[in-house]
């Protein structure tokens, strides 16, 4: 299913290497602290936001497949 959802990225050297579907963005937000806290700042950004993506329910949780477009 394709959708607008908002998903906690990593970025990599100006790539995103990998992303995380969050039902709000207070639980993006507080997911992108503690992920901050435990990797080197200097490598990795992480970025909250809304995305077009195409999802799936796995396991019953929603998992982004592929993101389609960013807006950031």
């Amino acid at each position: 299913m394709t959708e607008v959802v908002i998903a906690l990225c990593m970025f990599y050297h100006g790539g995103i290497i990998e992303h995380t579907y969050k039902n709000n963005i207070s639980d993006c937000l507080k997911s992108k602290r503690i992920a901050q806290r435990e990797v080197n700042p200097e490598n990795v950004r992480f970025a909250c936001g809304k995305v077009t993506a195409i999802t799936e329910i796995y396991m019953g949780k929603k998992k982004i497949v592929k993101i389609i477009e960013d807006k950031y």
